[in-house]
């Protein structure tokens, strides 16, 4: 508290009294517009906070819906990637078939005409044998 320096019959310098009491008039409007200030700052980092709250509300919301998504985007891509794999052994298999019917059908073509080949052989070694014999039939006439 202010020390009054003059104490007089009645009590303090009014004076003194008046300017201390300025002072603190003074003072408490001060303090009175600072908390008014900071009590506008308050509500409005206040109204920040929920909007920033909200946005991040709703960040939330989308981050999960992509991740949802992506999940999903990922199962199809797994299923579309089993079918495929599905499709490309089916197509495996039936290529392998294809291929050894034919691999057997060329090594029955093979065998037949093997077969053809030794009938034509002796056809034609009886035919030369035939021709031998008739040449040497003309020499003994």
């Amino acid at each position: 508290m202010n020390n009054f320096s003059n104490v007089q019959d009645g009590g303090y310098n009014r004076q003194e009294v008046n300017d201390f009491v300025d002072y603190v008039i003074k003072k408490t409007e001060e303090n009175i517009l600072t908390i008014k200030k900071q009590k506008e700052e308050i509500e409005y980092l206040k109204s920040e906070n929920a909007r920033l709250s909200r946005l991040e509300e709703s960040y939330m919301y989308i981050q999960n819906q992509i991740e949802n998504s992506a999940n999903e985007i990922k199962a199809n891509a797994k299923y579309e990637a089993d079918l495929i794999i599905r499709e490309a052994k089916d197509n495996a298999s039936t290529i392998v078939n294809d291929a050894l019917l034919k691999a057997e059908k060329l090594t029955n073509d093979r065998e037949r005409l093997n077969q053809t080949l030794k009938v034509y052989k002796r056809k034609v070694k009886a035919a030369l044998m035939e021709q031998l014999e008739i040449i040497e039939d003309i020499e003994v006439l």
